[in-house]
């Protein structure tokens, strides 16, 4: 019997496929059946709002490896470096996929995400973390293959931004 993490891993499994995340898709992908799943998962809402805050733990977890220091800028610079170099597919849409739960997934992801960022006032550090967000999501798309030497030179124009913000 598969563990909830277990399940949901393979939820974000099925969105890596390009299928759309349902109950029956997602117990298939776990080797349940449907009613086994809606026994840790009552509704297709529950398991989306579940497959989100994993998303979201796995996310922190690899910030957090990248963090320097705990200060607002390190925070988006880790963030910015993630965004860049992190290991991104189309799982990391999850907070997409159902825009019947875009207001309560949105919500979600700004109470997970927003002590990462605070609210910035500096058009330094909103240019950062525009250009993260841009990296994210071109990068979850498949879009955005930056050779190792242009993310680095991203990296170095983020950097500078966040220098600029600190000493300003």
């Amino acid at each position: 019997m598969p563990t909830k993490s277990e399940i949901l891993d393979a939820s974000l499994d099925v969105l890596r496929q390009g299928e759309p995340l349902t109950l029956d898709s997602a117990a298939r992908a776990a080797g349940l059946t449907k009613p086994g799943l809606v026994h840790h998962f009552r509704t297709k809402e529950v398991l989306t709002v579940a497959v989100v805050d994993h998303l979201l733990d796995k996310w922190e977890r690899e910030l957090r490896l990248r963090l320097a220091d705990d200060t607002p800028s390190a925070r988006t610079r880790a963030y910015v470096d993630w965004a860049l170099t992190g290991s991104l597919d189309a799982a990391d849409l999850a907070v997409l996929t159902d825009p019947r739960l875009r207001d309560k997934l949105t919500t979600l992801w700004e109470e997970r995400m927003t002590p990462w960022f605070g609210e910035p006032t500096d058009p330094r550090m909103v240019a950062v973390r525009l250009m993260a967000d841009g990296a994210w999501l071109n990068r979850s798309f498949g879009m955005l293959q930056l050779p190792i030497e242009d993310r680095d030179e991203v990296l170095a124009l983020a950097d500078g931004l966040l220098a600029e913000e600190v000493s300003a």
